[in-house]
């Protein structure tokens, strides 16, 4: 098993820059930037769909693929990107979704 650094969610809250979203994640001493492409945004859910509420729901996906990715020595200059492929290759679990858009247990 892979020991990732305990990564948390920090201020700024998550935001839209021109195409693409943005979270800043920290382990307490440092703080970075992960960039969302759009596409990475789109590829979370089905329908595809690019917008700040998608990438507020599921930040605590991409705060586990920043983590992963700094783990691995991928952050440059204090930001790491998040592409479409790094969200095709993991996989969204039930503890990623937002607790309203769960389903119930044997639906």
């Amino acid at each position: 098993m892979v020991d990732h650094p305990e990564i948390t969610l920090c201020k700024p809250a998550p935001f839209l820059y021109h195409e693409n979203g943005q979270i800043a994640v920290t382990d307490g001493s440092q703080v970075w930037l992960v960039i969302v492409t759009c596409e990475a945004i789109r590829a979370t859910a089905n329908p595809p769909e690019m917008s700040l509420r998608r990438l507020a729901l599921y930040a605590e996906f991409f705060t586990d693929l920043a983590a992963a990715a700094i783990s691995r020595g991928e952050d440059l200059a204090g930001k790491v990107f998040i592409s479409e492929s790094d969200v095709l290759s993991a996989r969204v679990t039930q503890r990623h979704v937002p607790q309203r858009l769960q389903r119930p247990p044997g639906y």
